[in-house]
């Protein structure tokens, strides 16, 4: 069985992995979800060297690291730096980047259809959050009139910086394997866009939800990744 590091997207935590982790864990594998540095944001300076030692610093050995939206930025950066410690990247419905990209830019230049969801941006613009009166539906289609009101009173201030830094990612990142969870019902990355970053990889799942298939299809998640790192 294999060691798994769950890192969540942007506003969102480790708290978002709640009903993967014991799924994984039932099948044996060894898993730790992952808080990214600056919950909460009033954080200066953050980069993605900051995420990439909260990654690496996990664990020990190698893992395969798994990142949703935004943490496909996450770990990619730590594949980079250390391929040796990373066994298989696994994105659900996460950025797969090339590299000099700056995340924010990408999600501005998605092609599909995308929900109108306004950001805040914190007063010291160190960081930002989704409009919460408009976003429920467009984070989180699919799940349960109930996880989603939880889920809202989760949702906290993603740090600006690391989103406006370009990464860096050449050979070492290449030469980690990688599979892709595109999520056909997505409203925030389109499934055009998904398919599109896939393209060329040899393990590519499809499950028809939205964003956010850790709380709306926890088990076919678990089931997905648990093959895939394996």
């Amino acid at each position: 069985m294999a060691r798994i590091i769950l890192v969540h997207g942007a506003c969102h935590g480790a708290w978002c992995w709640r009903d993967v982790i014991p799924a994984l864990q039932a099948e044996g594998h060894e898993v730790t979800a992952l808080d990214m540095p600056g919950r909460g944001g009033g954080v200066a300076g953050l980069t993605l060297a900051d995420q990439t030692d909260t990654i690496l610093s996990a664990y020990e050995g190698r893992a395969v690291l798994v990142g949703h939206s935004a943490g496909g930025f996450s770990i990619s950066a730590a594949a980079e730096a250390a391929p040796e410690r990373v066994s298989r990247l696994i994105f659900v419905t996460a950025l797969l980047p090339v590299d000099g990209e700056v995340l924010g830019r990408k999600m501005q230049g998605l092609k599909g259809t995308r929900a109108p969801v306004p950001l805040v941006v914190a007063p010291d613009r160190l960081s930002y959050s989704f409009d919460l009166s408009s976003a429920g539906e467009a984070l989180y289609n699919g799940v349960s009139p109930e996880g989603i009101d939880w889920a809202l009173t989760q949702v906290c201030n993603e740090p600006s910086d690391p989103h406006r830094e370009p990464i860096r990612v050449g050979a070492a990142f290449a030469s980690v394997p990688k599979s892709y969870v595109i999520c056909t019902e997505d409203r925030m990355i389109p499934a055009v866009d998904q398919e599109a970053m896939a393209a060329g990889l040899s393990d590519v799942v499809r499950i028809a939800t939205g964003h956010s298939p850790f709380l709306s299809t926890p088990a076919e998640l678990a089931g997905h990744l648990s093959r895939m790192a394996a």
